[in-house]
C-alpha cells in the first residue's frame, strides 16, 4: 500500500467498518441464527432444548414465528428463518423439566443477517408441595394460594391434599395464602421459600 493515496489508504481501512456496519442493519429474507442454550444459574449447557423464533405484534405481546428448532447435546443450535419484517424478533428456549427463558432476557435478532454467537438464558425449574391438611375435620373454608408460578389457586371448601405447582429456581420468594372463614373473615399467612435447582419444596398448610 505504498503508493496508494491518501484517500485510498483512508478508504482500505475504513471499509470493513463500513461493511460491518451493513451486516447489522435489518432487511428482510432469511436469516441465520446460531448459538448454545444454557442454564442462567451455572452457565451449563441445556442438552435437547427447543429454540423458538418471536416477532413482535402490531398490537403487543409476540406471536412464535414457525416452528422450534432443536439443539444438539451441548445445547447448539444453527437455523435459518425467512423474515417477513425488519424489526421486532427474538429467540427464546425451553427445555423439559421446566427449562425456560425469561422474556427480558431473550436475545434480539437482526433480520435478513447472521446472528452468531447467540447464549440463549434459561432458568432451571423447581417445584412447590403444598400440603393442605384439615386440623378441624369439615373445616369449610375458601382458600387462595400464590407465589409460584401463574396466577394462583383458588379452592373451595378443601379437603386433605397435596398440590404440585412450578417456580423459577434460585430466587428467595413466599408462599402467601389466605384462609376465609364462614363468617367471611380473611386470615393472611406466609411462609418464606429459597428454591434450588430441580429441588421441591413443601410447604404445609393447616386450615
Amino acid at each position: 500500500m505504498k503508493n496508494a493515496s491518501p484517500f485510498v489508504a483512508t478508504l482500505l481501512l475504513v471499509m470493513p467498518l463500513l461493511m460491518s456496519g451493513c451486516n447489522n442493519d435489518p432487511t428482510t429474507g432469511a436469516t441465520l441464527v446460531e448459538g448454545q442454550v444454557v442454564e442462567i444459574q451455572g452457565r451449563q449447557p441445556v442438552a435437547r432444548a427447543l429454540v423458538q423464533v418471536y416477532q413482535a405484534g402490531r398490537g403487543g405481546g409476540y406471536g412464535a414465528v414457525g416452528s422450534p428448532y432443536p439443539t444438539d447435546v451441548q445445547g447448539r443450535f444453527s437455523f435459518h428463518f425467512d423474515a417477513t419484517s425488519k424489526s421486532g424478533y427474538l429467540v427464546k428456549a425451553s427445555a423439559p423439566p421446566g427449562y425456560l427463558t425469561d422474556w427480558g432476557l431473550a436475545p434480539n435478532l437482526t433480520a435478513g443477517r447472521k446472528n452468531t454467537g447467540l447464549l440463549i438464558p434459561m432458568y432451571a425449574p423447581a417445584w412447590v408441595r403444598l400440603q393442605l391438611v384439615d386440623a378441624l375435620p369439615r373445616s369449610r373454608v375458601y382458600m387462595f394460594i400464590s407465589g409460584y408460578e401463574g396466577g394462583g389457586t383458588q379452592l373451595y371448601y378443601p379437603r386433605d391434599t397435596t398440590l404440585i405447582r412450578p417456580l423459577l429456581a434460585g430466587f428467595p420468594g413466599k408462599i402467601i395464602w389466605v384462609i376465609t372463614n364462614q363468617q367471611g373473615i380473611d386470615t393472611q399467612y406466609e411462609q418464606a421459600i429459597k428454591p434450588t435447582a430441580l429441588d421441591t419444596l413443601t410447604v404445609r398448610i393447616s386450615f
